[in-house]
C-alpha cells in the first residue's frame, strides 16, 4: 500500500507531505489529464476510499509528463492538470501536486513555505528539469540568494536502479559529459548503465540541496510497476501537498 515518505514543517508553519503509491494501490495512470487525471477517478478505477491516497487533496494536478524542463505554477487544487509539463509548483496548502512513473524519478522539493514536484527521466535531467523547478519555487519562495537553494530538502521517490538499467553508450557518455563519471555503472550481467540516483545526486549538489533516497529499484521490487521490466503501460504517483498551519491557542 501507499507509503509516507517524508512529513516535514516547513518554515512557513505548514506542513509538507509526499507520499508514494504502489501496485496494490492500483494503476493512476487511467484518465483524462485535461480534466483533472486521477484526482477526477472514482475509488472503483484504482484509487482506493481509504488509506494515504485519500488524504491527499482532490483533485490532484496531473501534468501532460513530456520529458522536458517545462514547470507549472499551480494555483488552486486541480490546476494545470494536462498541461504539458515535467515539475509543478505551488505555494497553496490543500493543493496536491502528483508525477506519475513506471521506472522515472520522481521528486518532491519542500522549501520554505512553497514545494514542487518532479518527473526526471534521463531526458529531463538533461534537459536541467531540476534546475528549472528550484528556480520556479525560488519564486514562490521570496527568492533566494543567488543559486543555492541550501534550505530544500529533496525528497527521491523510488525508480529503476543502475542494477537493471542497461543504457545506450553515446547517450550514456553525453551524460557522463554533464553529470560526471559516477552517473556511468553497470547491470548485473556487466552491461553498461545509467545510475539516475547518482544523476539526481549531482543535480541537486550542485544547488547546495539536500537530498533523501528512497533507494528501492521499481525493476527489482514487485511492489511497483517498471516499464523497462515489463512493457506496462500501468504507473505509480508520488504525491506532495502542504497542509495548513495550525492556530495555536493565545
Amino acid at each position: 500500500m501507499a507509503r509516507e515518505l517524508a512529513r516535514r514543517s516547513l518554515p512557513s508553519g505548514q506542513t509538507a507531505l509526499v507520499v508514494m503509491s504502489e501496485v496494490a494501490d492500483g494503476d493512476v495512470a487511467p484518465g483524462d489529464v485535461a480534466v483533472g487525471g486521477p484526482g477526477r477517478l472514482p475509488a472503483t478505477d484504482g484509487i482506493p476510499p481509504a488509506g494515504l491516497l485519500a488524504d491527499a487533496p482532490r483533485p490532484w494536478t496531473a501534468l501532460d509528463q513530456v520529458h522536458g524542463a517545462t514547470v507549472a505554477v499551480v494555483d488552486r487544487a486541480g490546476a494545470a492538470s494536462g498541461v504539458p509539463a515535467d515539475a509543478a509548483v505551488t505555494d497553496r496548502p490543500g493543493v496536491a501536486l502528483s508525477i506519475r512513473v513506471a521506472d522515472c524519478v520522481p521528486v518532491a522539493l519542500l522549501g520554505g513555505s512553497a514545494i514542487a514536484a518532479v518527473h526526471a527521466g534521463w531526458r529531463g535531467l538533461a534537459s536541467g528539469v531540476l534546475d528549472a523547478a528550484l528556480d520556479a519555487l525560488a519564486d514562490l519562495d521570496g527568492g533566494w540568494d543567488g543559486p543555492d537553494a541550501g534550505g530544500v530538502v529533496a525528497v527521491v521517490g523510488p525508480h529503476i536502479g543502475p542494477c537493471c538499467y542497461e543504457f545506450g553508450a553515446d547517450d550514456l557518455a553525453d551524460l557522463v559529459a554533464t553529470f560526471g563519471a559516477e552517473v556511468a555503472a553497470e547491470t548485473v550481467d556487466g552491461r553498461p548503465a545509467l545510475d539516475l540516483a547518482a544523476a539526481v545526486a549531482v543535480a541537486l549538489g550542485r544547488r547546495g540541496v539536500t537530498a533523501a533516497f528512497d533507494g528501492t529499484c521499481t525493476s527489482c521490487d514487485d511492489r511497483h510497476w517498471s516499464f523497462r521490466a515489463t512493457g506496462t503501460t500501468c504507473r505509480q504517483a508520488m504525491l506532495a501537498w502542504m497542509e495548513p498551519a495550525r492556530e495555536t491557542a493565545g
